[in-house]
């Protein structure tokens, strides 16, 4: 009998069992989803790291590695795989623009790519290009190597264009940030793949280990293996460096070597034939000496002979004597020319040889010189190489692999709190609806315990009840929240993560805790419920409850306000507040609804506008520069481009380590001028909008912007400490507090710094406003091809990107807003049955007295907008502090949120409240229709 009992009771009051229904899915829904999407956006992270076979080291020399590298860390680290990698920073023209992209070489093992469209690459010219910069339509396009580049960045490629084969995914970049680099703009805008050979160099920049293990990621049994591993791997990178400089070293000796001794075989065989060359001239010489001494004997003898012919022809009878001797005249004059032109030709042959051997003797000299001048430079340069430097990099380096960790954890803080407060609704609604149930069967109650039957079976009746409710209610709740959640959240968060689907994420844990929350909400205030009633004798229970007590409210102590109102204003206000317990739940119910709103409009609030307002009222240069060489007091560039130094700001940038407390974090540190005109280029204030002058900055003073403060306690007054690897730990005061969204800094004048720590380093940053009709990008662009500068951020584009990143989260607040709008309406709904339903008769007696329908309705619904109006008020106090707590446990490393309410917020959750009252009330007037005036003739007994 029971048992029928109780299904008629749920065909009976279908409508305010099915709000019971609702109130727990909702419930359970926000929990459940909300709890397993942090795990279920893991396990598809995990799964897609596996199937990639994401690094779990990286390995970096500044000598880079050879393939015996490679073998030598892989025998000397226990691991799945170990794999070299080349790549390379290069700006590369696609179309009619340019782009800076890194150029990785294909893997095979290791961080393994996974392919979108197209196919892989056959040739060594051809590529794989990023599938976030890139479509499939791109496919047979050329990629080329801009002649921007540096000659050297240029000659690490073989080829001077690639053709696009296929898009690709990368587990190096599961976020849409791509880096930054020296090239460009200083952001990296997407990345193409490569065969090795298309590459023009002959070792490896990186090398990446995958341990032979797939743990969670993030888990502590993850990190503890890192952890175990890092001097294991550590020492084979640091021998497998040391052992690449011993073969640099060794291979540059043995060129050395061998370039000495082609020197001395060079030097030797020159010397020789210089010798020979030599040789051949004195032979020449001595040649010339006897042909002159030769002819100078000939001179003499022609001489002689002149003298003799003289005399002989002076004497007639000498005639033919003298004949004689003209012949030997003449054929000792016909010798001597032609000894004399022998001489000569062979004096100007001994002379060009000589010339020929003097000029060889000293290009010999000076070739022996440069080429001895040349081993010593190599030999000085064989000296001066350094032993490598080595890096080992963990997953933590990577971006998007922290980033994701952050943001899937933003999930599970909210996941922590919000899901209190639809219980607790919960639990309220159904101690409101047990307990009106209860009241009104207390005269079934008091018959069936007259007829025997037990406490216990009795109170198993509306234990059914709630409990039936609650378990389809978490069943459905569950299975909704499990599915839905997941994937509305990954949906948003595929706009920064570009990886694989998400799957179902079933955890037996989680749906038994939404059990047991469940019928604790429901059973265990059904329970506390009947409990009272069950203590009643059956004869008691039969008869009706006495009616309260009459007296006044504590309004009608104020006559000037009570004796305004009238009748019916009178009667519903004492209606109101003599029946404290339902004035205490409908108030807690709907406050608890508009505070869910409030807090859900209050996270959109504070991440909706955090990069407008960083990057338009904070910062609010439109350009950070880096130089590659510093500047003193003006930016030759900037100059040559017609700005001045009032249009520009040169500051000192670094990171370092600030302690405050027990706690160390990285943070930026900015250096500017004790004079400089930093309100043009940023506006310094705390949180109460109040200006920090900079220049009052005292030399031992330092300004800590309010991430840093609310995060770990620092206040001002405080005393601070920052290091570095080249700064000595320095205590400072902190003097103020400043407001900053993006990243954290802590700001020193000039003084400040040389007075504390020493001489400041070249100041290689620069704040630049544009001119008003100047295209920010156009400007970059002109400055980018300019050698002195490095990297040129707009502020803009920055804008952009953290925009794009806080939009992903609005999903979640959406999710939020529209559980807490949907639990608003169905407890409003609920709360109004049962009001409606606890004054049936007081209802039909007043139509009995002539109330129009209107009448009757305002009579009855008076009551509940006034409620919701004192729910909604409670709600936005509640919600205040809700948001803040929220708030305070949602934790991006890099983002401050601006963490407020706006009044618009609170209006909107103010007034959704009392509109889905007034909604319900105009759907709930077909119910009072349906009284009929005879129920005012009924009689409890």
């Amino acid at each position: 009998m029971l048992a029928k009992s109780s299904f008629r009771e749920i065909k009976e009051t279908i409508g305010r069992y099915i709000a019971l229904v609702l109130i727990i899915a909702l419930g359970v829904g926000f929990f459940s989803g909300l709890k397993v999407t942090d795990p279920a956006m893991r396990q598809a992270m995990q799964q897609y790291f596996k199937d990639t076979s994401f690094y779990d080291y990286r390995l970096i020399s500044t000598l880079g590695f050879e393939e015996e590298d490679v073998d030598y860390v892989a025998e000397n680290v226990s691991a799945r795989a170990v794999e070299g990698s080349i790549s390379f920073d290069v700006l590369a023209d696609y179309a009619d623009s340019s782009h800076a992209i890194k150029a990785i070489s294909i893997p095979t093992n290791v961080n393994t790519i996974v392919l979108e469209s197209g196919r892989l690459p056959e040739s060594d010219d051809e590529c794989l290009a990023d599938s976030y910069l890139f479509d499939e339509s791109t496919i047979g396009n050329t990629i080329k190597i801009s002649s921007n580049n540096e000659k050297e960045d240029r000659e690490n490629f073989k080829y001077s264009q690639y053709t696009i084969v296929g898009t690709v995914k990368s587990p190096l970049y599961i976020q849409y940030e791509r880096g930054s680099t020296t090239l460009g703009s200083g952001v990296l805008d997407g990345y193409i793949y490569i065969n090795k050979g298309g590459f023009d160099v002959e070792y490896y920049t990186d090398i990446y280990v995958k341990l032979d293990s797939d743990l969670e990621i993030y888990s502590d049994a993850y990190k503890d293996l890192i952890d175990e591993k890092e001097d294991e791997v550590q020492k084979a990178l640091d021998e497998a460096a040391d052992n690449r400089y011993d073969r640099i070293i060794a291979d540059a000796y043995d060129e050395l070597n061998e370039a000495k001794e082609e020197f001395e075989t060079s030097k030797e065989d020159g010397a020789t034939e210089l010798a020979d060359a030599k040789e051949e001239l004195d032979s020449a010489k001595k040649q010339l000496d006897s042909a002159k001494a030769q002819i100078e004997e000939y001179e003499a003898q022609e001489s002689q002979l002149k003298s003799m012919l003289d005399l002989l022809l002076l004497d007639p009878t000498q005639q033919e004597a003298a004949g004689e001797l003209s012949v030997q005249l003449y054929t000792l004059q016909v010798g001597l020319e032609t000894a004399k032109t022998e001489y000569a030709n062979g004096l100007a042959e001994y002379n060009e040889g000589l010339a020929e051997y003097e000029e060889g003797l000293e290009e010999y000299n000076t070739k022996i010189a440069d080429a001895e001048a040349e081993i010593a430079d190599a030999e000085a340069e064989i000296e001066d190489i350094e032993e490598a430097n080595t890096y080992l990099l963990m997953r933590d380096s990577n971006v998007g692999y922290v980033c994701f960790e952050s943001d899937s954890t933003i999930v599970g803080a909210i996941a922590n709190v919000f899901p209190v407060f639809f219980f607790l609704v919960a639990a309220l609604v159904f101690m409101t609806t047990m307990n009106r149930m209860v009241e009104d069967q207390r005269t079934q109650i008091g018959v069936l315990k007259a007829l025997g039957y037990s406490n216990g079976s009795i109170m198993g009746k509306f234990v059914f009840y709630s409990g039936s409710a609650a378990f389809i209610g978490t069943a459905l709740g569950f299975v909704a929240g499990t599915i839905a959640f997941p994937k509305a959240i990954w949906f948003a968060y595929k706009m920064m993560y570009n990886t694989s689907e998400i799957t179902y994420f079933f955890s037996p844990a989680m749906l038994l805790i939404s059990f047991v929350v469940a019928f604790v909400c429901s059973v265990g205030v059904t329970f506390i419920s009947c409990r009272y009633e069950m203590g009643e004798m059956a004869a008691s229970l039969m008869r009706p409850k006495a009616p309260k007590a009459g007296k006044r409210i504590f309004l009608e102590y104020i006559p000037w306000f009570w004796n305004r109102l009238k009748f019916l204003k009178k009667v519903s206000l004492r209606n109101i507040f003599r029946y404290k317990g339902r004035l205490f739940m409908m108030v807690l119910g709907i406050g608890g609804c508009t505070a869910l709103l409030v807090a859900g409009f209050g996270i959109y609030d504070s991440i909706a506008d955090i990069a407008v307002n960083q990057f338009t009222n904070i910062s609010k240069y439109d350009m950070d520069i880096t130089l590659k060489d510093g500047a003193k007091d003006t930016v030759a560039p900037l100059e040559n481009m017609g700005y001045t130094v009032d249009d520009y700001l040169l500051y000192y940038h670094t990171s370092v380590d600030l302690k405050a407390g027990k706690h160390t974090k990285n943070v930026y540190l900015n250096v500017y001028d004790n004079d400089a005109n930093i309100d043009y280029f940023y506006d310094m204030h705390d949180g109460s909008e109040e200006h920090i002058v900079f220049a009052d900055l005292k030399d031992d003073e330092i300004i800590v912007n309010k991430g840093l403060s609310d995060r770990y306690g620092i206040k001002v007054g405080d005393k601070v400490t920052i290091s570095s690897d080249s700064m000595n730990a320095t205590t400072f005061k902190v003097a103020a507090i400043n407001e900053n969204f993006i990243y954290n800094y802590v700001y020193l004048t000039t003084s400040g710094y040389e007075s504390n720590i020493g001489t400041l380093p070249e100041k290689k940053n620069v704040y630049l406003n544009i001119k008003e009709d100047e295209d920010a990008h156009s400007v970059g662009a002109e400055l980018m091809n300019n050698k002195s500068i490095s990297v040129v951020s707009a502020t803009i584009d920055t804008l952009d990107r953290v925009d794009s990143m806080m939009k992903s989260l609005n999903i979640i607040v959406y999710l939020v807003i529209g559980s807490a709008m949907a639990l608003a309406a169905v407890v409003v709904y609920n709360l109004t049955n049962i009001n409606i339903a606890e004054r049936v008769r007081e209802i039909a007696t007043v139509k009995v007295l002539g109330f129009y329908k209107e009448e009757t309705s305002a009579y009855v619904f008076r009551e509940n907008i006034l409620l919701a109006i004192m729910g909604a008020a409670v709600g936005l106090v509640l919600g205040k502090i809700l948001h803040a707590f929220v708030m305070s446990e949602i934790v991006v490393d890099l983002i401050t949120f601006d963490v407020r309410v706006t009044a618009l917020s609170y209006a909107l959750a103010f007034v959704l409240t009392v509109l889905f009252t007034f909604i319900i009330n105009l759907l709930m007037g077909k119910k009072l229709d349906e009284i009929s005036m005879t129920e005012s003739l009924k009689a409890v007994e």
